[in-house]
């Protein structure tokens, strides 16, 4: 084949690449059954990574998971949406449990690039659990290796992208602040002993938030501090982030506190309640190296006590789960305070954010 065929030849691959990565994944998963070629086109990891970019930028693309379940760790079902739809309260889809039969508790950390983190236990080996990194979308999943640490155990658990090593790991923290990493590429779980003094375990409000933001995990200490601990993940390094002006971390029923992550950026929150109103708090950190851009995004009133951010739309709302005397955990958001879709997400138990990856 001459020079003007081999170019001919690559311009058409990037052709069909290009118009591949921008089609939803059900159509993928079917495109993948038309050819050995196809197959292996749509299984290199450029092309994986060139559609999850063009994921990353479609709305329609970024999709909720939701646990129900009436109570703590016993989850009835699983379904997910679109978030377009959450605000309509349709196209709500059921999904098959990552395993078979359904386990009898089902803990879920976080998504992350189109995986979630989740931890299954079966009944009656309450004892044993495994840790599972599941791709919702094609309903593949792996089951992570065994660590040290007993997995029976509370302990707060975190996936995010190394960009220097091309690699994803799983951060994990325990209540006395003992810490493991584990390197997909490894396999294997490693013990981080460099812990300085003040690193203290996650708040207990905030269990299952490390919040992943320019490669560093970050999360609310129990000693109640003004600072936010983080822990990069490519030179697994701590350090700290001064908390905004006018948020206090106290020992207070009536108080929570949390981290997330919003539009890409770090963002803490606290609920309170007073003489009977309860007021909901949000700030967003431009920049974590410079403490004065953190702004404060809104103060709403007439909140539940439980009001966790989970999502920025384009316009500025805010979706919030929400716990609802009534009604269990609830959607609602930021600008319009009511419930959403009642008969379709009543009793959420978890909830987290992911993205249709192939």
């Amino acid at each position: 084949m001459d020079v003007d065929g081999t170019m001919e030849v690559h311009l058409q691959e990037e052709i069909i690449m290009d118009i591949l990565s921008r089609l939803p994944v059900l159509s993928l998963l079917r495109f993948k059954c038309v050819s050995k070629y196809w197959m292996t086109l749509i299984s290199e990891p450029y092309y994986t990574l060139k559609h999850l970019n063009h994921a990353k930028n479609n709305q329609n693309s970024q999709k909720i998971l939701v646990l129900h379940g009436e109570f703590p760790l016993h989850c009835s079902s699983l379904s997910s949406a679109s978030l377009s739809s959450v605000r309509l309260a349709e196209n709500v889809q059921k999904l098959d449990w990552p395993s078979n039969p359904r386990p009898w508790r089902f803990r879920m950390y976080c998504c992350y690039d189109g995986l979630a983190l989740i931890k299954l236990r079966d009944y009656p080996q309450y004892a044993r659990a495994i840790l599972l990194l599941w791709n919702p979308s094609t309903r593949e999943s792996i089951v992570l290796p065994c660590t040290e640490f007993s997995l029976s155990k509370d302990f707060s658990c975190g996936l995010g992208y190394d960009s220097t090593s091309d690699d994803y790991k799983i951060f994990k923290i325990d209540d006395t602040a003992h810490c493991e990493i584990l390197a997909l590429k490894s396999g294997s779980w490693r013990k981080i002993d460099k812990r300085p003094a003040g690193v203290f375990p996650v708040l207990s409000d905030t269990k299952d938030s490390l919040a992943f933001v320019h490669g560093a995990f970050h999360w609310l200490d129990s000693s109640l501090g003004k600072m936010l601990i983080s822990f990069s993940i490519s030179n697994e390094v701590y350090g700290e982030i001064p908390l905004p002006e006018g948020m206090s971390l106290v020992f207070n029923m009536n108080r929570i506190n949390g981290v997330s992550a919003l539009e890409g950026m770090l963002s803490v929150y606290s609920t309170h309640i007073r003489r009977g109103i309860h007021t909901l708090k949000l700030w967003i950190l431009k920049d974590c190296d410079v403490q004065e851009s953190w702004n404060r995004l809104f103060t709403i009133q007439g909140t539940d006590l439980y009001s966790i951010p989970k999502y920025k739309f384009s316009d500025g709302e805010v979706l919030l789960r929400c716990r609802d005397l009534e009604c269990g955990s609830v959607f609602k958001t930021s600008k319009n305070h009511h419930a959403y879709g009642l008969n379709l997400f009543r009793n959420l138990f978890r909830t987290a954010l992911f993205i249709q990856k192939v």
